[in-house]
């Protein structure tokens, strides 16, 4: 199980912003490649999601966020150990949809949850076994 990188979120939004949207495809092909590495996935391949999100002028983006919206809201909070009740799946993809921006700071956020919920297991852990 290896852990991705905590981004953050502002930083995410404005970088988005101000390439206009470069940094945006940057973060789609390590957000998939963290959650690929994350789940240990061999069926995820981050470079042909991001030449299918530039060959499709971005439409291809809304079927990634539900794809991996679910992977995220649901898979990865289990694996990590979360409360998987909430699924914003659908928002992501209406968000994608209307302003790709907030949705993949929406994501964003629950993935730096999910990596700081994995340090904090690691650190009770590590705690217990010194004791």
């Amino acid at each position: 199980m290896k852990k991705g990188t905590v981004r953050s979120v502002p930083m995410l939004v404005l970088l988005s912003i101000v390439t206009c949207g470069i940094y945006y495809l940057y973060w789609i092909y390590k957000t998939t490649d963290e959650i690929k590495n994350f789940m240990g996935r061999e069926d995820i391949n981050p470079a042909l999601e991001l030449i299918l999100v530039l060959v499709t002028c971005n439409i291809y983006s809304l079927y990634w966020y539900y794809k991996y919206g679910k992977i995220v809201y649901l898979e990865m909070t289990s694996k990590a150990g979360m409360d998987n009740s909430e699924d914003s799946t659908v928002l992501l993809v209406i968000l994608g949809l209307l302003v790709y921006v907030v949705a993949c700071a929406i994501m964003q956020d629950k993935l730096n949850s999910i990596w700081n919920s994995i340090d904090d297991s690691e650190n009770t852990a590590s705690s217990t076994e010194n004791n």
